[in-house]
């Protein structure tokens, strides 16, 4: 096997596939990037047994033939090599020998056999949408998104379309996050679009990576056991298993006959809490990030003390109801209000006890988003 590739091109592969290479495996061809010649292009696939990776790149194919490469040391290798071209050759031994200008490195190849099954990836029936549109569905959800609970349909995050409409929820026990917008969405189904799925948080982690094209089309295709991320221009396709199981009834979780409702300046309340996490148990390594928030009278009194110090703040707000003094923890709550993406927010609340939901002060049906934060316990 002998190819020759563009620095940058086998790179930005390289750099990309990685993100679906195992680390904590036994199975060493798992750490490492298969590389195919497929008639003039070269296939770098990437797969963990749970997420995987397939991308196609131009190069000069000099010698057909097909190994495995460990990918942390591949990555490490093009990416401090000098500008020109690479050129890869392994012999029948699987010695590879990587060069470029007057650099030239060797390391061990392993037989492409080795590589697990790659789960089938034909499948195009699903619906096609704008990067920009479902980056924004998972960032506003994926911080709600559990990351080792005991329930597995917690650790990722729930995707439901009907029509033009799409939903996306993540919850960990603590938050509930619901984004709900009307897209531009082509159906590439037989039927009208109207299914849901569970993609995996750890997925969504690595995909949001390759959304950097706001105005650019994802396919996103739907099989029983997996989702497929079609990238048409860049030749790249992104695999995942999809999590079994029947999601929570999250309406039924959302409070209903909240009292007290308060208007807030997003930018200012996040401030606020910010200062208030210096001094919490948190930045000692406590995980007690206790911020007590006073509403009352057009004013929020956020105060908070620990071993560390104590912090006192206070903000104008817009208030409609009693007082209520409620503490939350504050690494949740500010996770909260960055993924808002908008200047004033309405917090609706009834007792120190409920969930404290947050929504847009400017309400539109067609592109919304709902935050609940479970307070916690005061002393």
């Amino acid at each position: 096997m002998k190819i020759r590739f563009s620095r940058p091109i086998i790179q930005d592969a390289v750099s990309n596939a990685i993100y679906c290479v195992s680390t904590k495996n036994t199975i060493s061809a798992v750490e490492g990037i298969l590389i195919t010649c497929e008639e003039d292009k070269v296939v770098l696939t990437s797969y963990d047994l749970e997420k995987g990776m397939r991308i196609e790149i131009d190069a000069e194919i000099i010698e057909p033939g097909s190994c495995i490469i460990n990918a942390q040391s591949l990555n490490s290798i093009i990416r401090l090599m000098p500008a020109g071209m690479v050129e890869l050759e392994v012999n029948e031994f699987y010695r590879a020998k990587l060069s470029c200008g007057s650099s030239e490195f060797e390391l061990n190849a392993i037989d492409p056999k080795e590589y697990p099954t790659i789960p089938d990836i034909s499948n195009r029936k699903g619906f096609i949408i704008k990067q920009g549109d479902m980056k924004n569905m998972i960032t506003q959800t994926l911080f709600a998104v559990a990351q080792n609970d005991a329930r597995p349909t917690f650790n990722g995050a729930y995707f439901k379309l009907k029509g033009n409409r799409i939903t996306t929820v993540g919850c960990d026990s603590f938050r509930l996050a619901i984004r709900e917008k009307v897209c531009e969405l082509e159906n590439t189904s037989d039927a009208e679009l109207d299914t849901s799925f569970i993609i995996p948080g750890r997925t969504l982690t690595e995909v949001i990576k390759l959304l950097n094209e706001p105005d650019e089309d994802v396919s996103i295709n739907i099989s029983r056991k997996q989702v497929i991320f079609r990238f048409e221009k860049r030749d790249t396709v992104f695999f995942s298993r999809l999590i079994d199981g029947d999601y929570i009834d999250y309406e039924r979780i959302i409070p209903k006959n909240s009292t007290i409702f308060v208007d807030i300046d997003t930018e200012i309340f996040e401030g606020a809490l910010n200062r208030a996490s210096l001094v919490t148990d948190d930045a000692a390594g406590k995980n007690k990030s206790l911020a007590r928030c006073h509403f009352y009278e057009n004013r929020l009194e956020i105060t908070s003390v620990s071993v560390n110090g104590k912090v006192r703040d206070e903000i104008v707000t817009s208030h409609e109801g009693g007082e209520i003094e409620i503490g939350f923890n504050c690494r949740y709550l500010t996770d909260a209000l960055k993924a808002s993406m908008c200047d004033k927010l309405r917090l609706s609340l009834s007792s120190p006890n409920i969930s404290m939901v947050i929504e847009p002060l400017e309400k539109d049906e067609n592109d919304k988003f709902i935050f609940l934060v479970l307070p916690c316990k005061l002393k």
